[in-house]
């Protein structure tokens, strides 16, 4: 097994309000989803996947920014402040 991954890219159900052919796009989000947690009792809890940044369609490339924003983020995440 890979791996935990806490930013991931994926599309996403949230609605711009824009115009009929906007909401007809595909939207991009960079979600995050905590590592699971295993308990004493081998029992195993999962977190709730949610998307935390949406990414603009003004991007020239909005797929391949979201990846290098979750890379960026996934490498730094628990470092120190």
């Amino acid at each position: 097994m890979s791996e935990h991954q806490s930013f991931t890219v994926d599309t996403t159900a949230y609605l711009r309000n824009l115009d009929r052919e906007d909401r007809q796009q595909r939207c991009i989000a960079i979600h995050y989803q905590a590592a699971p947690v295993e308990h004493a009792d081998g029992s195993k809890s999962i977190s709730l996947r949610v998307p935390a940044l949406i990414m603009s369609l003004y991007l020239g490339k909005p797929n391949e920014a979201a990846e290098k924003i979750a890379r960026i983020l996934n490498k730094h995440w628990d470092d120190e402040a």
